[in-house]
């Protein structure tokens, strides 16, 4: 299992601020997914605010630091460079909003309230995961409302599994967290036609399987390279950069497709589903466009991309050129 840096001692304000963070978790943020969506998304957007003021997310509560709030401003930097500090702040608030949005989201589909919610989605992409003859690797960055993307292509047909972690259940995680986490988890999986939500610590031999069968696989496409796996060098926000290549050598050795999407958030409870590049993995050039896509998308929004602090992590590379080992 992946594991989390070793806490900070907290002080009293920050033990206080963690009684408040596993009140929300455990409670709060179930009790508003039984409330009428108006409201719900309403106290969303409070919770949003709270979490950009405190500089609180479940990660940086593990640990005892805002390390995300303060790594989020250095990729906000390095994605846009020459911007004023304001610019950057507010892009910063609206990615708490953005996180804390999802996380309610996340609670709706586990109150199986997923069928009150509105998705627009072109014919394209409707059919995309439909009678398939080989294994599909559809990529996504932690971008908006991807979560509720995943259970939205379910209601298409085909069968979608989605790759998560094992780092939600580290120790240092409240138990509070860790069944939101579960939940959610669970709840997806009602509207994924048989599919499954698996950790990707537990091996590749059940993605391989899945992905054999002709299976749609979503995982998420903007992680750093880790020392020792795969990576890729891609054009992404700007640069040519190292990131992970697990999706793509795990398309190229099950001969899958590799394709894209983004789930956008229209307000109210709509929602819009884009279909990005799709091609055969073996491409190292529909590798480049998808990440070109989710370019376009942060940079049109970079207040909704909740991975902003991961971009300092992302190793600058001389060129791109789609390659995984």
């Amino acid at each position: 299992m992946i594991r989390l840096p070793l806490p900070n001692p907290l002080r009293p304000a920050r033990a206080l601020l963690r009684i408040v963070h596993r009140f929300d978790y455990g409670y709060l943020l179930p009790i508003m997914a039984g409330l009428p969506l108006k409201v719900g998304y309403a106290l969303s957007a409070l919770r949003g605010r709270f979490a950009a003021t405190c500089g609180s997310d479940w990660r940086s509560m593990a640990l005892g630091y805002r390390h995300v709030s303060r790594e989020t401003l250095a990729g906000y930097r390095l994605l846009a460079p020459g911007l004023s500090d304001g610019i950057y702040r507010r892009w910063r608030a609206q990615r708490f909003a953005t996180e804390a949005r999802e996380e309610f989201e996340a609670q709706l589909v586990a109150a199986g309230r997923l069928p009150d919610l509105q998705c627009e989605v072109s014919s394209a992409m409707a059919q995309l995961c439909l009678n398939r003859t080989r294994g599909l690797v559809l990529m996504t960055p932690h971008f908006d409302s991807f979560f509720l993307g995943v259970g939205f292509l379910g209601r298409y047909g085909g069968t979608i599994n989605l790759m998560t972690s094992a780092i939600t259940r580290d120790p240092q995680v409240p138990v509070e967290v860790q069944r939101h986490f579960e939940t959610k988890y669970r709840g997806l999986e009602r509207y994924l036609n048989g599919g499954r939500t698996l950790d990707m610590e537990s091996g590749l031999r059940s993605f391989y399987r899945l992905l054999d069968r002709h299976e749609t696989l979503v995982v998420l496409a903007d992680a750093p390279a880790l020392p020792g796996g795969a990576d890729s060098t891609v054009d992404f926000v700007g640069s040519p950069r190292l990131l992970s290549g697990g999706p793509v050598r795990l398309a190229r050795r099950t001969g899958s497709d590799l394709g894209s999407f983004v789930c956008r958030y229209l307000g109210g409870n709509r929602y819009r589903i884009e279909l990005g590049p799709l091609g055969a993995a073996d491409d190292a050039a529909i590798v480049q466009r998808i990440y070109r896509f989710f370019s376009t998308a942060i940079e049109q929004q970079p207040g909704h991309w909740w991975a902003a602090d991961l971009l300092p992590a992302m190793t600058i590379a001389t060129a791109a050129t789609g390659e995984t080992p």
